[in-house]
């Protein structure tokens, strides 16, 4: 982020503190039940969504030697990622060419020698190349093996992040959908984190109300009794367009010390967590010594996987005591907001209303914006 850039924001935040203010849309919107509910419904942000927008596969620390992989499900494909010899990161389809098997099991590891499917023991290298069948000369020609390699996958590795694009979304969305990032992610360093934990769980709620839950401040002080402290200044927050994506500013209380503070010393990450929404369903949540990034994926209309991976600072590996800890308080509080958003989802189902957002959750408002836009263009879209 550059300097400019802080400094207008620590600005805006001081001046909101002073005022007892805080970011606001115009007015208050209502959202109609039935957006969380039905089949169809879902099928639809699928298509027009999920399936033409990349998705955040893991942090290059993961992907570190030739030959380190991962594989993950992505809206109903098993996808696998790996590090090639010549330091380039491919990304592919999961599945054997022969019969469709799945060709990696394993969540992550290394494989110097390339794939095989336990199958049939069909192997390929690490660009996707089919590489050895077992008894070719009797059991198939070469026109049949010609086009056997791997289905590859559009992938970028951008800020220390591993992004892979649906086949629909075709190679040019990883580019144009993460431009309007590139600003602040160019100045945090991530590509020089390591990666440190990783976890999953299930939810009974949609993927909307998920990604409504992590788009405003206002639940804080009710819904997480543990910050007894409470280190953030209460219920102040700055929401920002960057493109489909929006930024937030939640400040801590120390904030308020930089209004003493030089030019040249004023670093807002120390003093806020700074949370990136990457439509439709990412999170990246910047904190002083490491980052989290959270992804929500939809599994049924009222189901969804939510999964999270924990990145350190240099700085946060020497204090891993106090990292264990942080990390801790987000699985209590991710806890905490999976269970308002399946009480949400027990709600709508028991006594359908419209759901009101206030003006001070100006990030919803950004979200249903972006939403509502992607789904009227998709009308004349094919599928």
């Amino acid at each position: 982020m550059k300097e400019a850039t802080q400094r207008e924001l620590i600005d805006r935040v001081l001046a909101h503190i002073e005022n007892g203010t805080t970011d606001t849309a115009a007015v208050e919107r209502t959202v109609p039940t039935e957006d969380y509910l039905g089949a169809e419904r879902l099928e639809r942000e699928l298509r027009a969504v999920f399936q033409r927008r990349p998705v955040l596969l893991a942090h290059s620390s993961q992907l570190a030697k030739a030959g380190d992989f991962v594989t993950e499900d992505v809206n109903g494909r098993s996808l696998l990622a790996v590090r090639t010899r010549r330091g380039e990161v491919r990304a592919f389809l999961n599945v054997c060419r022969h019969r469709g098997a799945r060709l990696v099991e394993d969540g992550q590891g290394t494989a110097v020698n390339g794939f095989s499917c336990r199958t049939h023991a069909w192997r390929y290298d690490d660009e996707g190349a089919l590489a050895h069948v077992p008894d070719q000369a009797r059991c198939f020609s070469p026109s049949a093996l010609a086009e056997r390699n791997l289905f590859q996958v559009p992938v970028r590795e951008r800020h220390g992040f591993i992004w892979v694009a649906p086949p629909q979304a075709g190679p040019d969305a990883l580019a144009g959908h993460l431009d309007p990032l590139d600003e602040d992610f160019a100045g945090y360093g991530f590509k020089d984190d390591t990666f440190w934990a990783e976890e999953r769980r299930t939810g009974r709620f949609n993927w909307k109300l998920g990604v409504e839950g992590f788009l405003e401040v206002y639940h804080f002080r009710s819904l997480h009794p543990d910050m007894k402290k409470y280190v953030f200044v209460p219920e102040v927050a700055l929401f920002d367009r960057l493109g489909e994506h929006v930024r937030i500013v939640a400040p801590k209380r120390e904030i308020r010390e930089l209004r003493d503070f030089p030019e040249d010393r004023l670093r807002l990450r120390p003093h806020a967590t700074l949370v990136y929404f990457v439509f439709p369903s990412t999170f990246v949540f910047v904190e002083k010594r490491h980052v989290t990034t959270l992804r929500i994926q939809p599994l049924s209309p009222d189901s969804s996987e939510v999964r999270v991976l924990h990145v350190a600072r240099q700085d946060g590996l020497i204090r891993p005591d106090t990292l264990r800890t942080n990390i801790a308080l987000f699985t209590k509080v991710l806890g905490e907001d999976v269970g308002a958003a399946e009480s949400i989802q027990r709600g709508l189902a028991s006594a359908p209303q419209e759901l009101l957002f206030g003006r001070n959750e100006a990030g919803l408002h950004y979200f249903r914006d972006t939403l509502n836009r992607v789904l009227e263009q998709d009308e004349y879209r094919p599928a």
